[in-house]
């Protein structure tokens, strides 16, 4: 149990939390590209996008040039997928 508890604090601390949530997801609930990159390192890995369902969902299929991360242009892709999905 105590092992379990454990993970769970550390999976919280592992995700992001933005104090200005509203204003950083767009109308598909989408977080902007420079949130989401928290290691600022101009890429959005799979770990990142695990912290908005909507880019995990769609990763796969976005991540174009299949080196497992998302850049800019990649990631438009991921806002024309959530886009053609409302």
């Amino acid at each position: 149990m105590k092992a379990i508890n454990g993970l769970v604090l550390v999976c919280a601390a592992a995700m992001p939390v933005y104090a200005d949530s509203a204003a950083s997801v767009d109308a598909y609930g989408l977080v902007s590209f420079v949130h989401i990159d928290s290691d600022h390192n101009g890429y959005v890995s799979r770990v990142e996008a695990r912290s908005v369902a909507g880019v995990e969902q769609t990763f796969e299929s976005a991540d174009v040039n299949r080196d497992g991360l998302l850049d800019r242009g990649e990631y438009r892709h991921v806002r024309q997928a959530r886009e053609a999905m409302y």
